[in-house]
Order: structure tokens, then sequence, then C-alpha cells
């Protein structure tokens, strides 16, 4: 659904996706629905757990277990680079945060 949303461009205010982009079959489709509907200074709004950094434990174990995830959880990519795709994407101001939680430590780190 994320690569075609059904609505008018340029009519909304905001779009808000939780968890979405690590799912979506196309992040770049997706992104550029995402700005095709928003209204000019318009808000995307997200929280998504994106790729540990290279080199790190914790990119091991989800380069390792990405394929179960992929299979377990509806499509969900534990080594997508949520964050970098989104701040690449064209958005003309693109505010990315990082954070881990430590609840889910396979899930982190987030961006939001």
């Amino acid at each position: 659904v994320g690569e075609a949303l059904p609505v008018l461009d340029s009519s909304m205010d905001a779009v808000v996706g939780t968890l979405v982009l690590c799912s979506v079959s196309d992040v770049e489709k997706t992104l550029k629905e995402v700005q095709r509907v928003l209204k000019p200074g318009g808000r995307f709004i997200f929280v998504e757990h994106v790729a540990a950094p290279d080199g790190t434990l914790l990119r091991f174990w989800q380069k390792l277990l990405d394929p179960l995830q992929k299979f377990v959880s509806d499509g969900c990519h534990l080594t997508r680079e949520t964050g970098k795709l989104i701040r690449e994407s064209g958005f003309s101001k693109a505010d990315v945060n990082m954070k881990s939680v430590k609840a889910a430590s396979l899930l982190s780190p987030h961006v939001f």
C-alpha cells in the first residue's frame, strides 16, 4: 500500500509512519509517495528501526537473523538503511535522529 497511496496529490498536512519502511517492497517509491501526498510544508513523522553500524556485533546478528526476520515478520528487513534513504530522498528538510532502544535491542537503533 505504501508504494501507491490512495490519496490525492498535495492533500495531506502530515503523514505518520511507524515501523513501515522496514517492510515495504520499495522504500524509494514509498518515500516518493509520501512526498506526493504531502501539501507544501507538510510533515513526514516517522519511527523506524535501522541497521546497526557496520562492524558491530549487533550488525552481525542482524545480518545473520535477517532472512528469518523477513519470513516471520511480513518482510521486515533488519539490515535496511532506512535513515540514510530518508535523508537522501529529496525532502526539503530532513531531520533524522537516531536512538538505541534497550527493550528492542535486535531492532535497534531507531530513527525518528
